[in-house]
């Protein structure tokens, strides 16, 4: 039998009460309307000892034929449908020519499936597209819980006092931050944008030593990009060039100056966009051409 033809049930245990979830043999239950079509506020995929306490019958064997005791609810791509099978309730055995009208009257439809892409939308039958997305925020629906606790009430046109329905919301800065960096990131690291960098530039002297040409120069870049308004970090530890290079990529300053003996000799600067190539400029013009690669980010340039 196609897989269209069948009926596959599933038992949840709703509010500590088994519920019939009924789907067409080719779809797939969506958990998350579970709790709209049944209202429960607690939900979960029964265990195979539950399923056979409520129905007699083992996973593969379920049906919702005659079934009384418990609630059975139908995905709407189920109604009116006719000739399909199921199972009996029985280990190996399963009714055929079933139909809905006829069988399982007591089913109330929900919509209750997955739905797939390339389906026509029920509003304007385009083809539905699916991506995916990253939830970076909450609403919860606290109704009067804490309200009915607090004495939180409010007076009905009536002049009758009832408690507040209250919820919230909120964005999480954390889950935030973790969304932009699963969308702006390479094999070497994080790509942050200028919006949320933690820092804008890195100045990364490879010369640590305070007397040294490299970090009077930094900490005068420093200074002259502070009072710009562009947030620096001077990455002043006493590490390998390569080491520190590394962890700016790894990290994700936008830009990196680099002063080192070898570029310096030449009266030069070098400078490393973070999604760019790696590029010299005049000692002189370093701190400006910081400043235009900072100003082009924020203002969303490339």
């Amino acid at each position: 039998m196609a897989a269209n033809r069948q009926i596959k049930t599933l038992v949840y245990i709703a509010d500590s009460k088994p519920v019939l979830l009924l789907v067409r043999g080719d779809d797939q239950l969506n958990e998350a309307k579970v709790a709209g079509a049944t209202g429960a506020s607690v939900y979960r995929a029964a265990e195979a000892a539950e399923i056979v306490e409520a129905l007699g019958a083992s996973p593969g064997s379920l049906g919702a034929v005659g079934v009384t005791k418990w609630a059975v609810y139908a995905d709407e791509r189920l109604r009116g449908a006719n000739d399909m099978t199921t199972g009996a309730n029985e280990d190996g055995f399963h009714f055929k020519k079933v139909s809905f009208e006829r069988d399982i009257p007591a089913a109330r439809w929900a919509d209750l499936r997955t739905v797939g892409a390339g389906e026509p939308c029920a509003k304007c039958a385009k083809a539905l597209k699916i991506r995916r997305a990253i939830e970076v925020g909450h609403v919860f629906k606290l109704g009067t819980k804490y309200s009915e606790k607090l004495n939180a009430t409010f007076l009905d046109e009536g002049g009758q006092r009832h408690p507040c329905v209250m919820g919230c919301y909120g964005i999480g800065i954390t889950r935030t931050l973790q969304a932009i960096i699963e969308q702006c990131n390479d094999k070497d690291g994080i790509i942050w944008p200028l919006a949320v960098a933690p820092y804008e530039v890195c100045l990364t002297p490879l010369a640590v030593a305070a007397d040294s040409q490299a970090m009077q120069l930094a900490e005068k870049f420093y200074a002259e990009l502070t009072a710009a308004g562009v947030e620096v970090i001077l990455d002043d530890r006493d590490e390998r060039p390569g080491v520190k290079f590394k962890d700016a990529e790894l990290v994700g300053f936008p830009v990196r100056l680099a002063l080192g003996e070898k570029s310096l000799a030449k009266g030069e600067v070098e400078v490393k966009p973070r999604n760019g190539p790696l590029f010299a400029v005049k000692i002189d013009e370093a701190v400006a051409k910081a400043r235009a690669l900072v100003e082009a980010g924020r203002s969303g340039v490339r």
